[in-house]
């Protein structure tokens, strides 16, 4: 429905309109305007297009049972169906929601499903800009997305996730599958919604280096490695300044121009107001290692430093019991690690290797 959507938005004929009315799926609309799982044994990304169709429904003609479907659907799908790097689907299926450490194998998180989630958070972001919002964005293009692309000059993109223990990935350069075409686009994601503004606020949702040039002309630039990110105004702001507090920002110190600023995040935002040209934001949020509880099986953990998962590097086939966090040492490169004879590393920098993202709990 999407696309007839568009073509309605451009030509205004209400033929357009009614033809994407006519993409309605009952089977997964209908569940999803009551806020009902019935997501297990669909096939995970024939559907979240569908989704993305229903909220370019409700931007034409505000029907807020368009509205529901994607904002239902959104919260199901991160609420109960999502593995720790964001990705969802098994074999490209959905499974019964809390179940995907059952489904930890070399067919986990199709990388298209994760490059249309992304793509349906900015469209509900666009109706409500919740820091909740931008926490899967950034765990997702982090930790999925950033870790699907060939360390190859190939255009290699990963179809499946492996996240089975010793999984190792492979990088389709050939193959003409959805994958491979949203593997190339998804590389421009890097730059979306970093920035976002409506009439009253400016908001800054990712701490990527990056420029933002317009009304208003902000230059952000980051050490993720200290936790630092600063923000300089190049012009003077009519609107509010609202800086996103990374999830996993555990506290955060912030200063404008030298002066602590003593305010709490709302929504996961912090509102700066209006600032000045030549006005320095600086964000201060130690880096730590931390370990993390799977939100739906307790008896796995994660590591994780910054923004990153951490892997281990093992071609074991068994799942690995993490090491204590005082016996990891710091291995040369930032967020490299050692411990109990094992590298650890971020997701992204995995290429070939075979690799483990769960571990069990030490007992």
């Amino acid at each position: 429905p999407g696309t007839m959507v568009q073509l309605y938005q451009i030509t205004k004929k209400p033929e357009h309109l009614e033809a994407a009315r006519m993409f309605y799926n009952e089977k997964l609309y209908y569940p999803m305007e009551e806020n009902c799982d019935t997501l297990e044994d669909m096939h995970a990304n024939q559907h979240i297009p569908q989704v993305i169709g229903a909220m370019k429904l409700y931007e034409a003609t505000k029907e807020t049972e368009f509205w529901d479907v994607g904002r239902h659907f959104w919260d199901i799908v991160t609420g109960g169906h999502i593995y720790c790097i964001g990705g969802t689907g098994e074999t490209e299926m959905f499974h019964r929601a809390g179940t995907t450490c059952s489904y930890l194998t070399d067919k986990a998180a199709e990388s298209c499903a994760s490059y249309n989630m992304l793509r349906l958070t900015g469209q509900i972001f666009q109706y409500k800009p919740e820091g909740r919002l931008m926490d899967y964005y950034e765990n997702t293009l982090c930790n999925h997305i950033l870790a699907s692309s060939s360390h190859e000059a190939d255009g290699g993109t990963t179809y499946f996730m492996p996240l089975c223990p010793g999984g190792v990935k492979e990088y389709s350069t050939t193959e003409n599958t959805c994958c491979h075409g949203t593997g190339m686009e998804s590389r421009f994601r890097y730059m979306e919604h970093i920035y976002a503004y409506d009439d009253s606020n400016v908001y800054v949702n990712l701490l990527i280096d990056s420029r933002l040039s317009g009304e208003e002309e902000l230059d952000l630039s980051t050490d993720m490695e200290k936790g630092r990110a600063v923000i300089r105004t190049g012009k003077d702001m009519k609107r509010n300044l609202k800086i996103h507090v990374p999830f996993w920002a555990q506290e955060v110190k912030v200063l404008k121009n030298g002066t602590v600023l003593e305010q709490k995040p709302e929504d996961g935002y912090l509102n700066i107001g209006p600032c000045q040209a030549g006005d320095k934001i600086l964000m201060e949020m130690p880096v730590q290692l931390r370990v993390e509880e799977d939100k739906e099986d307790s008896g796995f953990v994660h590591l994780a430093c910054g923004p990153y998962l951490l892997a281990a590097i093992s071609p074991s086939q068994e799942f690995l019991e993490l090491p204590p966090l005082d016996t990891f040492q710091p291995d040369r490169k930032p967020f490299h690690f050692t411990a109990d004879g094992l590298t650890f590393l971020p997701f992204p920098e995995v290429d070939l290797e075979p690799a483990h993202l769960y571990f069990r709990k030490r007992m």
